[in-house]
């Protein structure tokens, strides 16, 4: 944007760059990152770990220093009190949230979380 070619508008101020132009900036921004740093983000928000909680220790909110420090104790208890899979888990939980779905048909995030353990 500083050594491109611009434009500018009838009083004189620069136009935005195009769509094109956002676009490429992202594909450049993303090319730009580490592989692994993208891979370790991901597995930090829990998106991407493992189903049979090998990985859960990576989960950013249930690090000692984290927001929910007992949260990690608390799956694994809930992954203890089901079958390697986590089908039952995710039963419990869909059994537990009694249905609160929005229009969308995703999880109502306004819904407390309940842990039943």
């Amino acid at each position: 944007m500083l050594h491109g070619e611009k434009s500018y508008t009838k009083s004189g101020n620069m136009r935005a760059p195009s769509m094109d132009d956002y676009l490429k900036w992202i594909v450049d921004a993303w090319d730009q990152l580490p592989k692994d740093l993208i891979i370790k983000s991901f597995k930090g928000c829990g998106l991407t770990n493992a189903l049979d909680g090998s990985e859960d220790c990576q989960i950013h909110c249930f690090r000692s220093d984290g927001p929910i420090q007992i949260g990690l104790q608390l799956l694994q208890q809930a992954r203890a009190n089901v079958g390697d899979d986590g089908r039952e888990l995710t039963q419990k939980f869909d059994a537990d949230t009694d249905g609160d779905m929005n229009d969308e048909d995703s999880y109502n995030s306004d819904v407390s979380l309940d842990f039943h353990l």
